[in-house]
């Protein structure tokens, strides 16, 4: 499917395919990183997403990944407990350092370009296994990253 070259939303110039070397947000513990971001982009440097649902199929192809990140499990209603996702056993209270966990993504017929997710990292007190809290509270930050995503790239907002 070739995709449909808009003309600016903010300006109606016309728009050409760009990437964007390099756009971040954080969120909490997660740090999200974006290198090589497809985008339209007009003359006046106003940008667009490639596709009105591009940001929706970005969070639910980041979301496909996360269960390839080694992560805790969550226990608890009101005092939450972060358990080891091997051995069951506690997880450390502190992280001891931060780690980056990369990967490569592809929309339609672009170029790939590379997503980071970036998480502190929590030492298991049984097998000591450095895993991130969970995956739920990774899956939580996504969306509100992905705002700030939004802004950096600088997409317009809607309504």
């Amino acid at each position: 499917m070739a995709l449909k070259v808009p003309r600016c939303a903010r300006c109606s110039g016309g728009c050409e395919l760009k990437t964007l070397p390099s756009v971040s947000a954080e969120e909490g513990p997660l740090k999200l990183t974006l290198q090589g971001l497809p985008v339209f982009a007009c003359a006046k440097d106003h940008k667009a997403p490639v596709h009105g649902d591009f940001m929706i199929w970005l969070i639910q192809q980041i979301r496909a990944h996360e269960a390839e990140i080694p992560a805790g499990k969550e226990e608890g209603m009101l005092f939450k407990k972060h358990l080891c996702g091997a051995c069951g056993k506690e997880l450390a209270g502190k992280s001891e350092r931060r780690q980056a966990f990369p990967f490569e993504l592809r929309y339609e017929e672009l170029a790939p370009f590379k997503v980071e997710l970036d998480m502190p990292l929590y030492k298991c007190s049984g097998c000591g296994k450095e895993q991130i809290r969970s995956t739920k509270e990774l899956h939580s930050k996504v969306p509100a990253a992905m705002v700030g995503i939004n802004d950096s790239a600088g997409f317009p907002h809607s309504g």
